[in-house]
């Protein structure tokens, strides 16, 4: 996968605020947010999302999350980070991170205390686990190659390309549940699927 991340990748204009300012400079200028994390949505050429199974002794052990992670004082800034948490866990490399994912709305909220307690501010999801605020920065990025995916057997043991079809049933095609770590997360891969829909018809008019 390279010694590593990638730092060559294009940047789309709809992120420049968060690419152009340090974790630590941002959660200043943001004081309600004590902790910040990435996801990394990746979609290939058929539409399908890359997900990822998370090991059996980690936290929501064996269930289904898109990559990515907490970012780091090293990163450069939080788009940086999401481009190293899906190198680090996956071995893709980024090419162009072309725009933040949001959540896909829905008409109800499941009754669990994680759930009830999302917001979104901006481009941001915004999550409470006890007193501590965590602030979640999703984007869609393109990848070099979508063959190359090579996952830490530390924290996962599983990749799917999965359909809108099997994120919304919940089951993938061959009768398996699709159990998302959260219903944040699931909204989270929906809307993906929604940006690459537009993307689509963009494309081709």
């Amino acid at each position: 996968m390279g010694s590593a991340p990638p730092t060559t990748y294009k940047t789309s204009p709809s992120l420049q605020p968060f690419a152009s300012s340090t974790p630590t400079a941002f959660l200043a200028a943001n004081p309600s947010i004590h902790h910040l994390m990435t996801g990394a949505l990746v979609t290939n050429a058929k539409g399908q999302v890359l997900l990822l199974r998370r090991a059996p002794h980690d936290t929501w052990p064996l269930q289904w999350e898109i990559p990515g992670g907490c970012v780091d004082d090293e990163d450069v800034n939080i788009v940086a980070a999401a481009v190293r948490e899906l190198w680090e866990e996956t071995g893709l490399r980024a090419k162009f991170v072309k725009a933040p994912v949001r959540l896909v709305p829905v008409d109800q909220v499941r009754d669990d205390a994680l759930e009830t307690n999302l917001e979104t501010i901006g481009d941001f999801l915004i999550f409470r686990v006890e007193e501590v605020v965590w602030g979640k920065l999703s984007v869609w990025i393109d990848v070099e190659s979508y063959d190359a995916v090579k996952i830490c057997d530390d924290e996962h043991v599983e990749f799917a390309w999965v359909t809108e079809k099997e994120a919304r049933e919940r089951k993938f095609s061959d009768g398996r549940e699709l159990d998302f770590t959260s219903e944040g997360v699931r909204r989270n891969v929906l809307e993906g699927f929604r940006l690459w829909r537009e993307e689509e018809r963009d494309t081709t008019k």
